[in-house]
């Protein structure tokens, strides 16, 4: 099945194939999940610092006339490189993710959505870190406020 408009999901003319999850199929992706969103927030962090690392080199690399110095233009170089890197590394975890029929919603507060069924209407499974397992359902429009009990 191709990916329609979905609110909260897919973009028209998407490729992409909506992945609908069975509570069981949740739950068992959640250990999978779990790792993933911590590798991501540690490669998030490792990403804001190379940042603020890029930040100070451009504030205080430069000579008595404002000109960056060449050992400073050495050190954000090094730097963009690894940025882009530890950049890649996220997008490919944060599609991995995706794989497992994950749709991050929060990634500080580990807020996920499944795309799932209750009878013919498509609505998100919803799970928070901490959670031993999914035990929520919300629709489509509605959010993790509008949490109900599987």
């Amino acid at each position: 099945m191709v990916a329609k408009r979905i609110p909260g999901g897919a973009m028209a003319g998407d490729e992409t194939k909506i992945k609908m999850m069975t509570v069981e199929e949740t739950n068992a992706a959640l250990p999978r999940v779990r790792l993933l969103l911590k590798s991501l927030r540690g490669k998030k962090a490792a990403i804001l610092r190379i940042q603020a690392q890029m930040e100070i080199e451009e504030m205080t690399g430069a000579d008595s006339q404002g000109q960056i110095t060449p050992a400073a233009r050495a050190a954000i170089t090094k730097l963009m490189e690894t940025f882009h890197f530890q950049s890649r590394q996220w997008e490919d975890q944060l599609e991995e993710l995706f794989q497992t029929g994950a749709h991050l919603k929060d990634l500080d507060s580990g807020l996920v959505d499944f795309y799932s069924r209750r009878g013919s209407e498509v609505v998100f499974l919803c799970w928070k870190e901490g959670e031993a397992d999914v035990r929520y359902w919300h629709p489509l429009q509605g959010g993790f406020q509008n949490r109900k009990p599987l």
